[in-house]
């Protein structure tokens, strides 16, 4: 036998052995790869995400027939998978990264949007439960950066421009914190202005009827160089202010901006955060003309290793690596919290700051009264005759502490979720003052239009 043809038979009895082998060891992934999802623990919550896993799905012949079943078990199996969590942060960090289109000449990754559209921002995140490592409690502000500011110069909202980022979900990701892009209304605006006018006209001048419109992150936060994705925020407001007719409003947007520097919102939500809604309710309270409790008569609390909604929208390694504190202040004056449902009816007593122990890290924001579906009463020491109802979206959950100390009944309504007519609410528990409160998105968007149906209901 030639040596060439030797050399052949060789290479074949080695081919096939490496065939062999492959075959084997794909064997093997599969088999542990089977095992591993079949028999290990599948998860049930996403405390990152912010939300609860697919569930097993229950079985009817009409749901086999249409085919909803055998498709519900291949939902619940890709997305409970054993370890999620660990797996998830993994691809953040090291998959996603690879994929994605460049905007302009910094590099910005544009992702696709796999969800068919922009998710409403102020959706209530589910309840779930995990135990906090941790908490830093002090009854002094040492552990904050808290500016006083005594003048009146408005401060300069230049941001330099940045190399690198993301975009996923109408959110980009910039030096480790999320900016929802807003994306205007200036018509919605007038509209919104409109139906605040209609409550005065209706209530009449012994119910002061105020505007708080609160701006987000993006307006004080965006580089310079990615500003063209993003509407003005200001604009808006000054387009609803104008167009109020005998309803207060309460224009908070320098007043912020005079602490940008400091943690008014949280980098991984997209809420603000309660030092932010602070300043704010500190200039309603001004313009009310009530009292108002300094910061350093509230006990302060600081919950480490918070990752907000951002990262449920985005995936993004960048928030998810990247955890910050969520502090929050607790009110010391005297006072009773009595939650009802969304009809006023049921009471029940609680805290109006809940315990966060069992609470999963993403979900401390439910730390301000649990969340949105109920009728918050608080009863105060400040006895003062003026009575406050709020109609707000989640961005007034935050501002309901720092008013404890102003007014001597608070009233806090969810206008998504109001079940009675508002007029005749108003009226029935004296109220002297009602605040309209909720960020650009709810008063520019869609969520505004509950407050002209609650008023007709």
């Amino acid at each position: 036998m030639s040596d060439e043809k030797l050399l052949k038979k060789k290479r074949a009895k080695l081919n096939k052995k490496l065939d062999f082998l492959n075959v084997m060891v794909i064997m093997i992934i599969l088999i542990v790869g089977f095992i591993y999802l079949i028999a290990f623990k599948r998860e049930t919550v996403s405390n990152e995400e912010n939300r609860n896993l697919t569930k097993f799905p229950k079985f009817s012949i009409e749901s086999y027939l249409s085919g909803k079943y055998t498709e519900g078990i291949a939902k619940y199996y890709d997305d409970t998978v054993p370890n999620r969590s660990q797996l998830k942060k993994f691809i953040a960090t090291y998959i996603i990264p690879l994929k994605g289109l460049e905007y302009g000449d910094d590099n910005l990754i544009i992702y696709q949007n796999n969800n068919g559209g922009e998710k409403n921002p102020d959706d209530k995140p589910p309840v779930t439960t995990s135990q906090i490592t941790s908490a830093i409690v002090s009854d002094t502000d040492t552990q904050t950066n808290i500016t006083t500011v005594t003048t009146t110069t408005v401060p300069d909202n230049h941001n330099p421009a940045v190399n690198g980022g993301e975009i996923a979900n109408n959110i980009i990701v910039v030096n480790n914190r999320g900016l929802m892009l807003y994306g205007g209304g200036m018509e919605n605006g007038a509209e919104y202005a409109s139906i605040l006018n209609e409550y005065k006209k209706q209530l009449g001048k012994d119910v002061n009827i105020y505007s708080m419109v609160c701006p987000t992150a993006v307006s004080y936060y965006m580089p310079e160089n990615y500003l063209d994705l993003t509407a003005s925020e200001e604009d808006n407001i000054k387009n609803i202010n104008d167009n109020l007719k005998d309803v207060i409003p309460v224009d908070i947007f320098n007043t912020l901006l005079c602490h940008k520097n400091e943690d008014i919102y949280t980098r991984t939500d997209h809420h603000w955060s309660q030092l932010g809604a602070y300043y704010a309710s500190q200039e309603f309270a001004r313009i009310a003309d009530v009292p108002f409790a300094d910061i350093s008569k509230y006990k302060k609390v600081s919950l480490p290793n918070y990752v907000g909604t951002l990262y449920g929208y985005t995936q993004s390694s960048a928030l998810i690596n990247n955890p910050e504190n969520f502090v929050y202040y607790i009110p010391t004056n005297s006072y009773t919290t009595t939650y009802y449902s969304t009809d006023f009816t049921d009471p029940t007593e609680g805290e109006l700051l809940l315990d966060p122990s069992p609470m999963a890290e993403s979900s401390y924001y439910l730390i301000f009264m649990g969340g949105d579906e109920k009728i918050t009463h608080i009863n105060t020491d400040c006895k003062n005759g003026r009575n406050l109802v709020i109609f707000k979206d989640s961005y007034g959950n935050a501002v309901v502490p720092n008013l404890t100390s102003s007014f001597e009944n608070i009233y806090v309504c969810d206008m998504r979720h109001f079940e009675l007519n508002s007029i005749e609410f108003i009226k029935q528990v004296e109220a002297t003052d009602v605040l309209f409160t909720m960020n650009t998105f709810s008063a520019t968007g869609g969520n505004y239009t509950n407050l002209r149906d609650i008023m007709n209901q």
